[in-house]
This record gives C-alpha cells, sequence and structure tokens, in this order.
C-alpha cells in the first residue's frame, strides 16, 4: 500500500506537544505496514536538519503557510466558515497535494489534524473513488468550539458545525482516540462511513520511568504540558490562583513545577521559591520520578489529554477536571477526577495520607 500522510506540524519522537509525539508514532507504526511519504504543511520553515521520522519513510514534503495567509482566509471567509480549518490553507498548496497524489499514485492519504482535512474536498472532487481518504481526529471540533469563550465560540459554532460534517462525509474511514470521540461524531454527523478508535501509542520513556520511595519528593506537584497552548496557561494559572497558593498560605509544605515549552512572560511571572517554570526540557524524566502528585486543571479543550496518559502511564497519581481525563477509562486507581474547587481537598488528601506512590498505586507511610 502506497500512502501519503499530511500533518500540519513536524513530527517528532521527542517533541515538546503530545500530539507531534504521537503523529511520530503513527508514522512509525504506518511504516511496519505500508510504503510512506509524509508531507509537512507548517506554519514557518522547516530545518533539513531537524526532520528525524522514523525509519521506512521513502520521502518528505515540506509546504510552508505563512500567518499572513492564515489571516488572510480567515478575513477572506469570515462568518462563512470555520477559521480554524483554514490555518493550514492555501491554494497553491492544494495543488500541490493533488499534483503529488496523481505523480506518486498514492492509494490512501491519511490527514492528520482538523488543520489538514480541508484538503479532502479538492481531492475527493479530483481523484473520486479512487483514492481512500483517512482522517485523524485528535480534537472534534464543534465541542472545542462550543467550550471556548468570546468570538469563536459565539460566532463560529455553527460554521464549525456544518464544515466538520461536510468533511467528515468525505472520509472513507475517520481514526479517533477515544471511544467517546467514536460515539460523539457518530450520534452527530450523518453520512460518515466508518469510525474506528486508533491505539494511543505514548513513547516509552514515561512507562520506563522508574519511581520509587527514594525519588519521589513529598510535597512535589507536576503540571505537564506545551505551555504556549493557551487552555494550558489558563489552566496552570487558574489552580495557582484556586488552589495552590491557597494552600501555600494554608501552610501545607508543596512545590509546584510547571513542565513545558513557551512559557510566556506571564507564566514566567509565577516563578517563586514554591514555583517552578522550566520551559522546554529534553527529558523530563527527573521531574516524573520526583512527583509526588500529578495535576490536569484544564477547563477547556477537547480531546483525549495526552499529557493525563503520559503521567499515568509514569505511576503518578493524577488528580483532573473532566475535560483533562474526557475520554480515558479508569478505574478510580491512579486518577481522581473532580472539579477544579475540590483539588485543593484531595492533594492534602494525597499529601498527608499517602507519603508516596509507586506504579501499582499502592502507598508508603500508610
Amino acid at each position: 500500500m502506497n500512502i501519503l500522510f499530511v500533518v500540519p506540524f513536524l513530527p517528532q519522537e521527542n517533541a515538546p506537544q503530545a500530539g507531534h509525539r504521537l503523529a511520530y508514532e503513527y508514522i512509525k507504526k504506518l511504516c511496519a505496514e505500508a510504503t510512506v511519504d509524509v508531507l509537512i504543511i507548517s506554519r514557518t520553515e522547516i530545518s533539513t536538519d531537524d526532520i528525524r521520522l522514523p525509519h521506512g519513510v521513502e520521502n518528505v514534503y515540506v509546504k510552508v503557510v505563512k500567518r499572513l495567509s492564515a489571516l488572510h482566509n480567515a478575513l477572506k471567509f469570515a462568518f462563512k466558515v470555520a477559521p480554524r480549518f483554514f490555518s493550514r490553507y492555501e491554494r497553491s498548496v492544494e495543488t500541490f497535494v493533488s499534483d503529488l497524489v496523481s505523480k506518486r499514485g498514492y492509494e490512501v492519504v491519511r490527514l492528520e489534524f482538523s488543520q489538514t482535512f480541508i484538503y479532502a474536498e479538492e481531492l475527493r472532487c479530483r481523484f473520486g473513488s479512487n483514492i481512500s481518504l483517512h482522517f485523524g481526529v485528535h480534537d472534534v471540533q464543534i465541542q472545542l468550539v462550543l467550550r471556548r469563550t468570546g468570538p469563536e465560540g459565539n460566532f463560529f459554532a455553527k460554521q464549525t458545525f456544518d464544515l466538520e460534517g461536510r468533511l467528515f462525509s468525505l472520509a472513507d474511514k475517520i481514526f479517533v482516540l477515544s471511544k467517546k470521540d467514536k460515539n460523539l461524531i457518530s450520534s452527530m454527523y450523518a453520512g460518515v462511513k466508518s469510525v474506528e478508535i486508533m491505539p494511543i501509542i505514548l513513547p516509552r520513556i514515561f512507562s520506563s520511568i522508574n519511581r520509587t520511595q527514594e525519588t519521589i519528593k513529598a510535597g512535589n506537584i507536576l503540571f505537564w504540558g506545551a505551555m504556549g497552548r493557551i487552555e494550558n496557561e489558563e489552566a496552570a494559572i487558574g489552580f495557582i490562583e484556586s488552589t495552590f497558593m491557597p494552600l501555600i498560605r494554608k501552610g501545607v509544605p508543596l512545590k509546584l513545577f510547571i513542565v513545558g515549552s513557551s512559557p510566556t512572560v506571564r507564566m514566567t511571572g509565577y516563578r517563586s521559591d514554591s514555583i517552578c517554570v522550566t520551559g522546554f526540557v529534553q527529558d523530563p524524566s527527573e521531574y516524573f520520578r520526583a512527583a509526588q502528585i500529578g495535576v490536569v486543571p484544564l477547563i477547556s479543550g477537547a480531546g483525549v489529554k495526552l499529557k493525563t496518559l503520559e503521567m499515568l502511564a509514569a505511576g503518578l497519581p493524577v488528580i483532573s477536571t473532566p475535560v483533562g481525563a474526557e475520554g480515558i477509562e479508569y478505574d478510580g486507581n491512579l486518577l481522581t477526577v473532580c472539579g477544579l474547587e475540590r483539588f485543593g481537598e484531595v492533594i492534602e488528601s494525597l499529601h498527608y495520607g499517602h507519603a508516596a506512590f509507586v506504579r501499582d498505586g499502592s502507598a508508603f507511610g500508610e
């Protein structure tokens, strides 16, 4: 089988963003089953030295859609379509994709992430049933938009619903990360042909982290995520102000480690003796080994949160909001799901009731 894998970011094994790491793993899996070419539609120039895709990828193509083009599309189609689907769209790229498919004779085009789905329209129009279109859905966009406050949630919900449904109807197969998303798409969008749950492949680094009574430091709390994402920043700040600082003022001996790439000036402004904002770290193992508790205080976003799965894979007890635990099946052992207003009491309970945790969820010092 000959596959073109289209992705809006540079997939990397150790990328700062969890979704980029997951895309790398999916490419790696496909390379074991088929001949794979990769097309990266990026917002920024990508150095060839940074492209380290899995062994077996035949050809790599890079097209850049500048932010100015994305802004032009947003203005051009304002109030007519959902802007987020056009953030990687450019007419010249659309022509390039179709010509590449014609030249290389791909049997399957896998469009990964919603930013690439818009190219399905031209591909279906030009090639009809002679090509199989597969979508890799990481977030159901209508759900994400409805959870947004501000202009997008107010003005673009209908456009998002209509366009997402139209694009989904073009796909021969839709791959999702959870049963929840499968049921959501199947129930909301008529005309969807096939929705399958694709296994989430996490980097081995997380499951290989060795957490012991000696490595875990009582009171260490880990917030793990790419801090350039607004939903992660708002979650971290909300947690600090509503939960963490009140616990500190109460005298609970805690230290918060916010580990992830691209923290803003606003975020780094919270650095103190009790709050460490690291920025990007190549190997986060030491923070995972030392953390007593992981927190996922998200209040917006959609889809399965890989940060939650990665902390669980490392054996951390995790406290999450329902948004942060969405689509994750859990038995109540390591994962506690509750509203942000209850995070404080759960943290105190874990901190004072259980001195440390190991992978199987057992506790020391009980």
